[in-house]
């Protein structure tokens, strides 16, 4: 009997000695893979190439894939709304953080923090995150994300382009001005697009610059009421400028361009005018880009009534609440480091073009005298100091969000809307007809989903 009490002690112990405790939660025994998938844009293909080659922790070892935007949102939506564990880490933006923490499908955060050392807070800085891009992904003041980059929108032009052709892009432009710019300057004979845009059906790529376009217009998505009111003279004068300038000025392959297609044009030269996020200006001035030193920002088109015209996103980091303790660890330690001072001066001395740093996440950054003197920069923090992510056009209404709706339904009845929007650009159905089924998915949301 002693001898198996001792084999049994023994067993105990060796059991216990692969674990080791730790803040937040048990260690597994052996290395940690975690898994992680980026969005598919430039800010986020540096992060992945970064953390490939600098990133290190004691024995864990980190997978990132980088997914086209609209595969990766399907991706984790799956993942989340059903309870998977194939990626440890979420990376999403303030639209799903609001409907994800209230649903239980993200780790809070707070108790990681609770438990670090006073050093590790310190260096960290908290405090430095820009507050609005941490309030976006709160609930209740907890949070349950951490902003990797932030972004509002901004209208980019090539300078060259412009004084070539005897034009001057004003600080505020309207959409009607950046039309008659857009065209002036388009030359398809000569290989010069006018003006390019997301093209794309998708809530997330073409929807995100057409629903500001909708709130320069004065144009609304719901009444207090939550009466649809897509068919209104507000919203069909958007539809109709953003087929204009892509029929009249735009690129060949309209339907076919993401941001991706966007950039690619822009740093090849051929393009006057482009009106996309802020964070996409830093490829624009990398090395390599035709039109590094060449390129002009200012505010988002407006019109005269007004001027709450861009949008706010972050692309943040959460943890799968599903996952292992030793895996939620391991991710929190890696999301620490993406999103540290640490991370940011180590993307300048890999790249000091600034075009591998995360913008518009901590306040520090815009300090760093190499980021600073970033020709974006000021617009940049111009766009952000004017969001209102609460009142996003003229008059009022129930919902908040600037590019979207902060509603569950919107993801689909977005992603539906653009596809007419598409179909109406390339003369596949007729504006009355886009307008008409729009108006129809709308209203069934505010219907189906107990708004009314």
């Amino acid at each position: 009997m002693k001898r198996f009490s001792l084999v049994l002690v023994l067993a105990l112990v060796l059991l216990l000695s692969g674990t080791m405790a730790f803040a937040g939660g048990a260690r597994e025994a052996g290395p940690v893979t975690v898994n992680i998938a980026l969005a598919n844009n430039p800010l986020s293909q540096a992060l992945a190439q970064i953390a490939r080659d600098h990133y290190e922790a004691e024995g864990v070892q980190v997978n990132i894939s980088v997914l086209p935007e609209n595969d990766l949102r399907q991706r984790l939506t799956t993942e989340a709304s059903t309870g998977g564990t194939t990626y440890d880490m979420f990376y999403f933006g303030p639209y799903e953080a609001q409907t994800w923490a209230r649903n239980g499908w993200l780790e809070n955060l707070e108790p990681y923090f609770d438990n670090l050392s006073a050093d590790k807070l310190a260096w960290y800085d908290r405090d430095d995150l820009i507050q609005g891009m941490v309030d976006s992904l709160a609930l209740d003041g907890v949070s349950y994300a951490l902003p990797f980059y932030g972004e509002s929108s901004f209208t980019m032009y090539n300078k060259e382009l412009f004084e070539k052709n005897g034009l001057v892009m004003p600080e505020e432009p309207t959409w009607e001005e950046i039309y008659e710019l857009a065209k002036a300057i388009h030359d398809p004979a000569n290989g010069i697009v006018g003006m390019t845009m997301r093209g794309a059906p998708g809530w997330g790529m073409s929807g995100a610059p057409f629903v500001t376009m909708v709130n320069a217009f004065g144009g609304r998505f719901y009444d207090m009421d939550w009466n649809a009111t897509v068919d209104t003279p507000q919203q069909r004068a958007a539809w109709q400028m953003y087929k204009n300038i892509l029929r009249d000025a735009g690129q060949q392959d309209i339907l076919a361009y993401t941001y991706n297609e966007c950039i690619a044009l822009m740093q090849s030269g051929n393009c006057g005018i482009y009106y996309d996020a802020t964070s996409i200006a830093p490829p624009l001035e990398a090395d390599g880009s035709a039109v590094q030193g060449k390129m002009g920002y200012v505010m988002a088109p407006r019109q005269e009534l007004q001027t709450n015209t861009a949008w706010l996103w972050n692309w943040s980091m959460g943890i799968n609440p599903n996952s292992s303790a030793a895996k939620k660890q391991a991710v929190f330690d890696f999301m620490l480091w993406a999103t540290s001072k640490e991370f940011i001066e180590l993307s300048l001395d890999l790249d000091p073009t600034g075009a591998s740093t995360p913008p518009a996440s901590r306040s520090s950054t815009y300090e760093l005298p190499v980021y600073a003197a970033a020709p974006y920069a000021d617009a940049t923090l111009r766009s952000l100091e004017t969001m209102d992510f609460t009142n996003p056009t003229v008059d009022p209404v129930p919902y908040v969000g600037l590019q979207y709706i902060a509603i569950p339904e919107f993801a689909d009845a977005g992603t539906r809307m653009t596809e007419y929007l598409a179909d109406y650009v390339v003369d596949r159905i007729t504006l009355d007809e886009a307008i008409r089924r729009t108006q129809e998915v709308f209203e069934q949301v505010a219907r189906d989903g107990g708004y009314k």
